[in-house]
C-alpha cells in the first residue's frame, strides 16, 4: 500500500513537474515584432489616403489586409502564443472598430472625413502599440501602460456621421 501511494506520489510530481515548467506564453519573435511595427506604418499611411475613394486604393488595402492576415496566421501558429493571435483577430474583425471595420467602412462609404481619420489613426496606433508591447514584454518583462491605452482593444465603433 505504502509502495503503492509513493508510486502515485512520484507520478502525480512528475506531471507536474512537466507542466510546471511549460511556458505559459511564447517566447520573443522578432518576426512578430517586424510584423507589427512595419504594419503600424503601413496602416497609418492607408488611413490617410482614405480621405479618397476606396476604389483608388483598392488594391492597397487589398494587400494590406492580406499582409494583416498573414501576420494573424504567423501568430497564431506559434505554441503558447494565445494572447497575441487573440489581438491580431480582434484588430482585423471587419464587424470590430480597428483595422477590419476601417476597411469595411471606407469600401462602403467610399471616402472618410478628416475627423474620422485623426480617430481612426490614434485607435489603430494603440492597438498596434499593445501587439508590439505584448511582443516585448516577451523578451523582458515590461508594463505595457506606456503603450497608448486610450482604445486597447476594446471594439470601438465609430460614432455615426463621421464618415463622410
Amino acid at each position: 500500500m505504502v509502495r503503492q501511494i509513493c508510486g502515485v506520489l512520484v507520478a502525480l510530481s512528475t506531471v507536474l513537474l512537466l507542466f510546471g515548467c511549460s511556458p505559459l506564453i511564447a517566447e520573443y519573435s522578432l518576426d512578430a515584432y517586424r510584423n507589427a511595427t512595419t504594419l503600424k506604418a503601413e496602416v497609418a499611411a492607408l488611413v490617410e489616403k482614405s480621405g479618397e475613394t476606396y476604389a483608388s486604393h483598392k488594391g492597397e488595402a487589398e494587400e494590406l489586409t492580406t499582409k494583416i492576415d498573414a501576420a494573424y496566421e504567423f501568430a497564431a501558429g506559434i505554441p503558447n502564443n494565445t494572447l497575441s493571435a487573440r489581438q491580431w483577430q480582434i484588430l482585423r474583425d471587419p464587424e470590430g472598430g480597428l483595422y477590419g471595420g476601417f476597411i469595411r467602412q471606407w469600401r462602403e462609404k467610399g471616402k472618410t472625413s478628416p475627423f474620422f481619420r485623426k480617430e481612426m489613426k490614434q485607435q489603430l496606433n494603440a492597438a498596434f502599440d499593445r501587439i508590439i508591447c505584448l511582443e516585448v514584454s516577451k523578451q523582458r518583462a515590461r508594463s505595457c501602460a506606456s503603450a497608448s491605452t486610450s482604445a486597447g482593444f476594446a471594439v470601438l465603433k465609430p460614432a455615426a456621421g463621421t464618415l463622410r
